[in-house]
């Protein structure tokens, strides 16, 4: 359907549950998520869960979508570019709000358009993002958690 309406999308399979993968190019991904949304034949209208992920080469986001209407499943994976941004989704669907906050306070992927991008879970005053593979366990901001 997306390729027929003009989108860009990489087909990346279906993961161990059988939920469809697809990648979907940045510079569209917000027009192209609302054709997911309101498409009479997608019709994914609950946005689960966004997890960020750390690939040590890139940033990726993966938000996981459900239809309500043909209790269909779907991944939808955008690589950050290389100064890890990444359009937000909060026009489509306003419950990424907190999920893509976790992603940017945990990985430092930054959501251009959110509302509110701030930090969630960790203090306002921490340096660094803890869950990027380039983060040192040896750091000594990490004196305090020591007991």
């Amino acid at each position: 359907v997306l390729e027929e309406k003009g989108c860009i999308v990489e087909h990346l399979g279906s993961d161990a549950s059988g939920t469809e993968m697809i990648r979907l190019d940045a510079a569209t991904v917000v027009d192209t998520c609302r054709l997911l949304r309101d498409d009479e034949a997608c019709r994914f209208d609950l946005l689960l869960l966004v997890t960020g992920m750390d690939w040590k080469t890139h940033r990726e986001s993966i938000y996981h979508l459900y239809s309500t209407e043909t209790h269909a499943s779907l991944q939808v994976k955008i690589v950050a570019n290389e100064a890890d941004e990444s359009p937000s989704l909060y026009p489509v669907w306003p419950a990424v709000d907190w999920h893509e906050r976790e992603a940017y306070d945990l990985l430092g992927i930054t959501y251009l358009g959110h509302p509110d991008l701030r930090r969630i879970l960790m203090p306002t005053y921490w340096l660094g993002h803890p869950l990027r593979k380039d983060y040192k366990e040896e750091d000594p901001r990490l004196v305090w958690n020591r007991r």
